[in-house]
């Protein structure tokens, strides 16, 4: 081979070899800090506190705990999901429950909108029953009319009734009840004019003071309550609820008319009966039954609301829950010989809502 033909193949090789090191040199470099990378599949951590795909569905952990196991009220429900961060997919979202008539289709009342703060309120109000009843009977009462109670409804229904028995229903005037005070007969008093005084009914002064007689004399100190006794009824909830002033007395279930037979709008009681007969306009005397007979609908008593409508027992406490009158509310026969020791004809409002 020639001089030049030596030098020829020494620079070829010497190309080759420069290439092959600038081409493993590309290979073998760490990648750039500012250079993107190619992103895997997104991981994501769902409202429940599991970490999964952002495809995946979360997964049902069931009804939260209570207040009473120590978990925050209303911890791990709602409809919440967390803001994407960069180079993450959007978190699954936990759908709330399918609801029907107020229920999940598990069975679970949802709970309502109410917020934590108002959920607080409501247990430090039963935290104070026995302490501070007043306070805990407006805060309850509060909760109950602002719809704010939720899961919490069946020991407010018994806080406000155990309430009302200590400070209104009972012989004793509680220090700071604005509701009760005495009252000292007077000459020509008896117990219907006291009770017209008062707005309530004279039965009511009755069982205030323990009397077993309408017997009463000048100078005798009785306690009394400013009424007149409201009623709201809630046909949604299958609910009444007795009202003096800004304070719930009772919460009683009750039955509505089926069909949606049960008006809803403001009316005054009418007339009050113990052991009314039944009469249905549109049935045949054979239908009609005879006061304190054993098979009569009305049960024991009858508070009138006009235009055959009317609040009364029932002979059925089965039906209590359902919509099954022909428009009357219907409670059990205890609740309502108590309803009717409450509420004045002429002045107590019963107030019927959807």
């Amino acid at each position: 081979m020639t001089r030049l033909g030596r030098v020829a193949v020494t620079l070829g090789v010497a190309v080759v070899l420069i290439g092959l090191t600038a081409l493993a040199a590309h290979f073998l470099r760490p990648p750039d800090p500012g250079e993107p990378e190619t992103p895997g599949p997104a991981v994501v951590e769902t409202p429940m506190g599991q970490v999964g795909g952002g495809d995946e569905p979360a997964e049902d952990e069931g009804e939260p705990a209570s207040p009473a196991t120590g978990s925050a009220p209303g911890a791990g429900t709602g409809d919440r999901t967390q803001r994407p961060g960069p180079g993450t997919s959007p978190p699954t979202k936990v759908p709330s429950p399918p609801t029907t008539g107020g229920q999940s289709a598990t069975g679970a009342v949802p709970p309502p909108a109410e917020t934590a703060a108002a959920t607080d309120e409501v247990l430090q109000a039963l935290g104070m029953v026995e302490d501070r009843p007043v306070v805990a009977q407006k805060t309850l009462s509060r909760a109950l009319k602002a719809g704010t109670v939720g899961r919490l409804s069946g020991q407010v229904r018994q806080a406000v009734r155990q309430l009302a028995d200590r400070l209104q229903l009972s012989r004793t005037v509680q220090p700071g009840d604005a509701y009760a005070k005495r009252y000292m007969v007077q000459s020509g008093d008896n117990l219907t004019s006291i009770g017209q005084r008062h707005l309530i009914p004279y039965e009511l002064v009755m069982g205030l003071n323990g009397l077993t007689s309408t017997a009463i004399t000048a100078g005798q100190t009785l306690k009394v309550i400013q009424g007149p006794v409201h009623l709201e009824i809630i046909k949604s909830r299958y609910e009444l609820r007795a009202w003096l002033g800004e304070v719930c007395l009772r919460v009683y279930p009750v039955a509505i008319g089926a069909n949606n037979s049960t008006p809803a709008g403001t009316f005054v009681v009418q007339n009050k009966l113990t052991n009314p007969p039944y009469q249905p306009q549109h049935k045949t005397l054979a239908d009609h039954r005879a006061a304190g007979a054993p098979d009569n609908p009305l049960g024991s008593r009858w508070i009138d609301l006009g235009d055959h409508y009317g609040i009364h027992g029932t002979i059925e406490p089965e039906s209590i829950g359902h919509d099954v009158s022909e428009g009357c509310i219907r409670l059990h026969n205890k609740d309502v010989e108590e309803l009717y020791d409450l509420v004045v004809v002429g002045a107590s409002k019963v107030v019927i809502r959807p």
